[in-house]
């Protein structure tokens, strides 16, 4: 009966291994490297602040309690646009203002945003998209300066590439994969945090921790 256990805790955790290679393996040793540094630094330098006296564990069940709580994230924060980063996200790269007819006959204004990221092979690509606003000027530029820090996810780079090579992949990791690619965008903090909690998801889980950092702080 032990013979039995050891054997299947030895698969269980060649397979969590497995999958960590493929991972690694395809997002590239340097983002991966960065990614981890950054996921150490907010373990140690945020949540062991904030939670000094609960373990990792328990400060991301924390930290997600806090945002479904005040549903926000007071711990995001825009990191430097690199490698990493343009693998992981499209960024705004400009940003105007268009005029534009409206059916009654008006005048109204449109926001165009022009985005930038890297596809697998390293190369800077382009997409764009538009947001019709405002009835007020003011209104106009609240939309217009917000546009300028939106991101949408790099469908197309290596982060998610990497997260489709896991074989074997846990619920959790399909339905946020489903989810990025039906809206471009980053799940809601509050959704994920939501989802999380409720279905006793592993805290501990190398994909769970670098899910909740990726959606809930690095922009």
């Amino acid at each position: 009966m032990k013979n039995s256990i050891f054997i299947i805790f030895t698969f269980i955790s060649f397979s969590i291994s497995s999958q960590q290679i493929d991972f690694e393996k395809t997002f590239g040793k340097k983002n991966v490297e960065t990614l981890n540094l950054l996921i150490e630094n907010f373990e140690t330098k945020t949540l062991k602040k904030q939670y000094p006296n609960l373990k990792t564990e328990n400060s991301y069940k924390k930290f997600l309690k806090n945002i479904l709580k005040n549903n926000s994230v007071k711990e995001r924060r825009i990191f430097v646009e690199n490698n990493l980063k343009l693998n992981i996200y499209c960024v705004s790269d400009s940003v105007w203002i268009e005029e534009r007819k409206l059916s009654s006959g008006k005048k109204g204004e449109m926001i165009k945003t022009k985005y930038k990221c890297l596809n697998p092979s390293g190369e800077i690509i382009y997409t764009s998209s538009t947001s019709y606003c405002c009835s007020e000027k003011t209104e106009t530029l609240s939309l217009l300066k917000k546009s300028k820090n939106r991101v949408q996810i790099n469908i197309s780079g290596l982060y998610i590439k990497a997260l489709k090579q896991i074989t074997n992949k846990s619920k959790f990791i399909e339905s946020y994969i489903e989810n990025i690619e039906i809206t471009g965008e980053p799940i809601t903090p509050y959704a994920m945090s939501e989802y999380i909690l409720n279905n006793n998801i592993d805290m501990n889980d190398y994909f769970v921790k670098r899910l909740i950092f990726i959606n809930m702080v690095y922009r």
